[in-house]
């Protein structure tokens, strides 16, 4: 929901920022999520399936959202947290 709240929807299943504006999402501390079981971190495989397909899914529709006009920025804590991170990112 955070991710979403100064989207737009613009056409069909496309939302982007307000107007012809641009958006950068700044993550801080993308090492800190814990792995699961399976070796990987559910928070930055939300943000990878973003950068690689530029879609994800909603929850309550089960629709895809196409999001376009975005920006990924990310910063990691030297000194802690995991210090890896999903080679896939």
């Amino acid at each position: 929901m955070i991710l979403e709240q100064f989207l737009e929807k613009k056409a069909g299943i496309n939302f982007a920022p307000i107007g012809k504006y641009k958006m950068l999402y700044f993550v801080d501390d993308m090492n800190m999520p814990a792995r699961d079981p399976y070796d990987t971190q559910n928070a930055i495989a939300l943000l990878r399936q973003h950068r690689d397909y530029e879609h994800w899914y909603d929850k309550n529709k089960l629709t895809l959202k196409n999001i376009k006009n975005t920006q990924l920025v990310g910063a990691m804590n030297p000194t802690a947290g995991s210090f890896i991170i999903n080679p896939r990112l």
